[in-house]
């Protein structure tokens, strides 16, 4: 009689549980391939900051497509995870190199062998916990599901621990160019009565209550109220230097308490301005863990500010 270990083959709902968390990192992928071959000025901003080339954008398209194509097919789905987990430590070693968030490229690690583990009944023959291929399984149902749990516990401290191991400092950053000398793009920012024109945060609430208190200039109070998309707050300018920079020290009552520090400086590039937006900060662990989206989130509202300031600055100067 053959004594050979055989692969137990997995139940249907298990198959089919590994596919959909299969499909999530391969969404994931299949759209960071498109953005790279778009080249929209976000994704190339990104990997300026990251080192890479433009360049190197089709590159890395095809690279991303060409690995996923090998772990979707199932008699090569082994090799390709191993692939993706190269290409993706690769994305984590840089993004840790540059003190940069880099939680996203290993939770899409972990859901390529998660999602492949619980559909792929040769690699759970590889685990530790396996026993005799030619004893019948036990536990069925039950077990197959603690198994299942325990991945994602484990899962779920690493996570913990990766947030914890954050830096506690953050910086947020976006940039514009303005046709328009530093002067004109500065009175935008000193000025807080001209901020209704283009700061985004006021869009989610048009009728939240805006007070300024001071006159322009430093020590100026800018304080808001508004639903809880707009939250409620005092801006304070603490620094001013005309034409160069402005410090803003931000208190925030909520959605959550907490105070930040912004910053704008003003460079001249022949007539025009370049004109940076930026965010600086400490945080503890909860502020740790809205980090892994902030630069997005707050990224694109510093994205949507400049852009409706340029508009702003450029019409008056037509006039």
């Amino acid at each position: 009689m053959s004594t050979d270990h055989q692969p137990v083959p997995a139940s249907k709902w298990l198959f089919w549980v590994g596919w959909i968390i299969t499909v999530l990192p391969a969404l994931g992928l299949i759209m960071s391939a498109v953005m790279k071959f778009m080249k929209p000025p976000e994704v190339t901003d990104n990997l300026a900051k990251l080192g890479w080339a433009e360049s190197s954008l089709l590159g890395l398209a095809i690279v991303e497509l060409g690995c996923l194509a090998v772990y979707l097919c199932p008699r090569t789905a082994l090799l390709g995870a191993i692939l993706l987990t190269g290409y993706l430590g690769g994305a984590t070693a840089t993004h840790v190199r540059i003190g940069d968030n880099f939680i996203a490229p290993f939770v899409v690690g972990a859901l390529v062998w998660l999602g492949l583990l619980l559909r792929d009944e040769r690699l759970r023959a590889l685990l530790p916990w396996r026993g005799d291929g030619s004893v019948p399984a036990t536990g069925g149902f039950l077990s197959a599901l603690a198994k299942t749990l325990l991945i994602l516990v484990a899962l779920v401290g690493v996570m913990v621990a990766l947030v914890a191991a954050q830096p506690a400092a953050y910086r947020v950053t976006r940039s514009a160019t303005i046709d328009a000398p530093p002067s004109k793009v500065f009175e935008q920012v000193y000025d807080f009565h001209k901020w209704k024109a283009w700061t985004p945060w006021l869009k989610a609430d048009p009728d939240a209550k805006v007070t300024i208190e001071g006159p322009s200039g430093k020590g100026a109070i800018y304080k808001w109220s508004g639903n809880d998309d707009v939250g409620e707050g005092t801006m304070t300018l603490t620094e001013s230097q005309p034409s160069e920079r402005i410090r803003l020290k931000l208190d925030f009552v909520r959605p959550w308490p907490g105070t930040t520090d912004a910053e704008f400086t003003f460079k001249a590039e022949g007539d025009k301005t370049v004109v940076t937006w930026a965010i600086i900060g400490e945080r503890d662990f909860q502020g740790k863990a809205i980090g892994l989206v902030m630069d997005k989130m707050i990224g694109g509202k510093f994205e949507e500010g400049l852009a409706s300031m340029k508009s702003v600055v450029e019409s008056a100067s037509k006039k």
